[in-house]
């Protein structure tokens, strides 16, 4: 019997660039066509999305449809937003494409505001639901399991008293290494302060030293690893793994084994530019090649 992941999250049409690398221009993306891919990608899963679905970039509706990918929880705007996605040795930054105040520099003035999601109830009954980047609590019913993955700016001004916030008993908390930094600068650390000062299962995204896995009931952590990955681009990777880590729980797999899907999609997702690589047969189990081991 399938289950349905709701993904509540934003899209974007994106320049990416890479140093040394090249360049790939008006692509589709944003973490919720990511995420859509990635539960998707679980066999078993239907997918139901709830963004803004801009009307200036109909190859979004063109292609949930042709996936089977539900938008009747999603709300009709007149444009998506574009961004330069730029990646280097020295780190990652994203960039609106329009400069704000109409000038070259990027401290000139302050970006255009983001249109609201739509709430995340409008999504009706789902079994389970990624909340990318949340404000609020999704206000589902309860025993609905929420995956959070957190917001960069608010999880930096409010700490975990944030994750508090948007995050009800029984979540498991998504934190990239990026996100774990705000609250420790050891990532390992920061991890396990959110799992025993606030009670939630966390899925510690760690690039390339694989996740760190902590059960809210505690006992010993996991680490999954996936030694065969090979990196071309990085966008949208963490939204695919988180949303295919809670597409996991929700169709009954243990926590580790969940992670293990996530590394799988992950893995899925490097392999080229953009969402392309996401568009491939859904997965019956991790692949073989990643490992879940004790950390230590």
């Amino acid at each position: 019997m399938g289950v349905v992941v709701g993904v509540r999250a934003g899209l974007t049409v994106d320049h990416q660039v890479v140093a040394g690398e090249g360049a790939r221009f008006d692509r589709l993306g944003g973490p919720g066509l990511f995420a859509a891919l990635g539960a998707r990608l679980v066999a078993g899963t239907s997918v139901e999305l709830c963004a803004n679905l801009p009307d200036d970039e109909p190859r979004f509706g063109r292609l949930f449809a042709e996936l089977g990918i539900g938008t009747g929880a999603c709300r009709a705007v007149p444009e998506v937003p574009r961004l330069w996605i730029l990646n280097s040795a020295e780190g990652r930054r994203i960039l609106p494409t329009r400069p704000p105040g109409g000038v070259e520099l990027e401290t000139a003035g302050e970006p255009d505001e983001e249109t609201p999601l739509p709430r995340a109830t409008g999504l009706g009954a789902v079994d389970a639901l990624l909340d990318s980047s949340p404000e609020d609590p999704a206000g589902l019913a309860p025993g609905v399991l929420v995956g959070v993955d957190p917001h960069q700016l608010r999880l930096g001004e409010s700490g975990l008293g944030y994750l508090e916030r948007v995050s009800p008993p029984g979540s498991v908390i998504l934190p990239s290494r990026v996100q774990l930094r705000l609250v420790d600068p050891d990532v390992r650390v920061a991890a396990r302060r959110i799992r025993d000062e606030l009670g939630r299962s966390v899925v510690a995204r760690l690039d390339a030293e694989g996740m760190l896995v902590l059960d809210a009931a505690g006992g010993p952590a996991s680490s999954v690893r996936d030694r065969a990955v090979r990196v071309v681009e990085t966008t949208g990777a963490g939204d695919a793994s988180a949303a295919a880590i809670v597409a996991a729980l929700a169709a009954g797999h243990e926590l580790p084994t969940a992670a293990a899907f996530g590394a799988s999609v992950a893995r899925l997702a490097l392999a080229d530019w953009g969402h392309d690589a996401l568009l491939a047969e859904p997965l019956t189990d991790p692949f073989t090649q990643i490992t879940i081991e004790q950390d230590h």
